[in-house]
């Protein structure tokens, strides 16, 4: 059982969870045993605030009213058209929300014995979730020292209202596993096969009431019910839902000859209720690796050089189906609204597919290869794996606009590649009888790369972010940041700007194909979110009683796109870096005048671009276990005190609170204001009776 309560980094942030985790097992007999396991929790979710605005807003202006009247409504008034007092959200909206959560995860089993061979197991699991929420709006008065009179409070939200919602989303999944198991002198055989299937679903209602024309809702949660406050002309409700199925067949084989040549090789047939009515819902993958254990031949033992030595290879068709969250349903598309027609004297609403779908929608597939080897040296003490990847996902499935007076379609779009090296090494030895150092490391290349798309000159865009056939997938796309413009002479010299008035201080932008224009034709790669490789490491020290281990990780490669400060028409809280701006001929050739009205500045351009790269030690702990002899005494088996200190350094370039930008699939790595990942620190002990 478990009990966690944390605070965020904004204030009244609150978190909450309770936990209880149970397990156990009946050995009925030596042949028949049944099991369980249960993993629950209830949380209390708090409600989170926006960075993006605090980041943007001026930090020398106050946020309460110097005479005592309360918050102001804007910080000053050269940035009011874009950002609003941070600290009114934050101070006025606290508590205002009631956000449960849910969850109950668990198995249960029974395996059975027989004919010395087989085993029989079958096992259900089931994932259930449920989430409740209720929120009030309350009325927001703030002070506006721009309003004319002596009243000068702004009621920037008239009405009060509750909004209430619930959702639970059930999953489970039965498996039926036949194993055979067998030695045959040399030989060693394993064999199962057996039906898995899956079930998933999501059902959600919401609701919301606004007050009477003057009856004003209480700030009480127990009024923070539709039914109980409002109008009920105002209310309002929806609710959605899905439910999904597969079911799956499955063989798979372990053979080894000697414990030296090693076969593995496995096959499924997957079935889909996504994809019934279209006619593909069945398909077959399957995967096979081989290894050969060389330091169990005999012509190994003439050297004294490597312990240990494996050469290993794999291929595999995986299958997935990924279908987009908004699709549930492929062959069924959602109703929209289109044209109207006219019948005699009534026009008559229309409806119309949200899209159409491609007879030959299927799964997508990841075609993948492995080869590489393991091995230990020196006396065993270090274990080095080197892998060679290559992974091609095909028939990615997505939505194609196919142009004016064409619904979309969905299809299978096209073929992404992942491909690199993985490594990874670790050393372990008694320094001497006390004292033990032990350290580990691995480093994987990746090299990301669309293959193909649906058809000649398709791309996806995803704000800053574009997908191409022959780039990354979601590289950056913009214009080429070339300089400053120093004077009228270098405009009038320079390719002339098709995208807008450029000024002396204003970007220079690279004419990308020469000819002799800025155009959007000069658009080109900024900068790729996917790193080149990624890295990590551990080290650890036990003398005595005292331990030390030091867990590490990071990235090298990518880019961020900076888009917290890409806004228009307000002077935002600038970086320090915007101190060496342009203010005359040769102060700067990087760093932009400092004019809000200069459109040009805006443009998504290599300007934006930062160096994603980091170094973080993710995990510093300290420990002290006690001695036995010392703990016989209290009748206590194991005692073992610590601190701990998580994410307690990060070395990084960009200007954001965060190198770790997430996204979506086309649009990652890109800086909104990301949430600031906090560093924490714990003092713990174990104690074991």
């Amino acid at each position: 059982m478990g009990y966690i309560n944390e605070e965020g980094l904004i204030k009244h942030e609150e978190y909450q969870k309770y936990t209880l985790n149970i397990n156990d097992e009946l050995k009925v007999s030596k042949a028949l045993k049944f099991g369980f396991s249960f993993n629950g929790y209830h949380a209390r979710l708090p409600v989170n605030k926006d960075v993006g605005s605090a980041i943007r807003a001026a930090p020398i202006a106050p946020v309460y009213d110097p005479n005592g009247s309360g918050l102001l409504h804007t910080l000053p008034a050269f940035q009011r058209a874009q950002v609003f007092n941070p600290l009114v959200s934050v101070e006025t909206e606290k508590f205002t929300a009631i956000n449960k959560e849910y969850r109950a995860v668990g198995s249960i089993y029974g395996e059975l014995s027989f004919l010395r061979n087989f085993t029989f197991r079958t096992q259900l699991f089931a994932d259930y979730g449920f989430n409740t929420s209720r929120r009030y709006d309350p009325i927001l008065v703030v002070y506006n020292p721009e309003i004319v009179g002596t009243n000068k409070n702004d009621t920037s939200r008239r009405q009060t209202a509750v909004y209430q919602s619930q959702d639970i989303y059930p999953k489970t999944q039965m498996d039926y596993l036949l194993t055979y198991k067998n030695k045959f002198g040399d030989h060693d055989l394993t064999v199962l096969g057996g039906i898995t299937t899956y079930y998933n679903s999501f059902e959600g209602v919401n609701s919301s009431v606004q007050q009477g024309s003057a009856d004003v809702i209480p700030n009480d949660p127990r009024f923070w019910f539709v039914d109980a406050v409002g109008t009920a002309a105002t209310k309002t409700g929806s609710g959605s839902s899905y439910e999904e199925a597969s079911l799956s067949y499955l063989v798979r084989g372990l053979y080894s000859l000697k414990k030296k040549y090693l076969v593995n090789a496995s096959f499924r047939r997957d079935g889909s209720s996504q994809f019934f009515k279209i006619g593909n819902e069945w398909k077959n993958f399957g995967a096979i690796g081989v290894g050969w254990v060389v330091s169990q031949e005999d012509f190994f033992a003439d050297q004294d050089i490597l312990d240990y030595l494996k050469l290993k290879g794999s291929w595999g068709v995986l299958g997935s189906k990924n279908i987009p969250s908004q699709f549930r349903y492929p062959a069924y598309p959602t109703l929209t609204n289109a044209n109207a027609g006219v019948f005699g004297n009534n026009v008559i609403n229309a409806l119309q597919p949200q899209y159409t779908v491609s007879d030959n929608l299927n799964w997508e597939t990841v075609r993948s290869y492995e080869v590489g080897f393991e091995l230990n040296t020196f006396n065993n003490a270090l274990h080095f794996e080197a892998t060679y990847y290559n992974r091609r996902t095909e028939d990615v499935i997505t939505l194609i606009d196919l142009g004016a007076g064409q619904l979309p379609l969905l299809d299978n779009l096209g073929t992404i590649q992942n491909k690199g090296f993985e490594f990874s090494a670790a050393w372990n030895r008694n320094i001497t009888k006390d004292l033990n150092f032990s350290v580990s490391g691995n480093l994987t290349t990746i090299k990301n790369k669309v293959i193909k798309l649906n058809k000649e000159g398709f791309e996806i865009f995803n704000g800053a972010a574009r997908t191409t056939a022959g780039y990354p997938i979601g590289y950056f796309y913009g214009y080429e940041h070339n300089g400053i413009y120093q004077t009228q002479t270098e405009i009038l010299k320079s390719p002339t700007s098709m995208i807008g008035t450029v000024n002396p201080g204003d970007i220079k932008y690279k004419d990308i194909n020469g000819d002799g224009k800025i155009t959007t034709d000069d658009r080109t790669f900024i900068g790729n979110p996917t790193p080149d490789f990624m890295y990590g490491g551990s080290v650890s020290f036990t003398y005595k009683g005292f331990d030390l281990g030091i867990d590490m990780q990071g990235v090298y490669g990518n880019e961020i796109y900076r888009a917290w400060n890409q806004g228009t028409f307000a002077d935002f809280n600038y970086l320090e870096g915007r101190v060496e701006r342009w203010n005359g001929i040769g102060s700067s050739n990087w760093e932009p005048i400092l004019n809000t009205g200069r459109a040009n500045n805006y443009q998504n351009s290599s300007y934006w671009i930062e160096d994603g790269s980091f170094f973080r030690i993710r995990n510093l702990q300290i420990g002290y276990t006690f001695s036995q002899t010392l703990l016989s005494k209290a009748k206590i088996k194991s005692l073992r005190i610590y601190i701990n200190g998580q994410n307690i350094g990060t070395f990084a370039n960009n200007t954001g609170y965060t190198p770790e930008i997430g996204g979506s699939a086309t649009g990652f790595g890109i800086d909104n204001g990301t949430y600031p990942v906090p560093a924490i620190y714990t003092f713990g002990l174990s104690l074991n009776f």
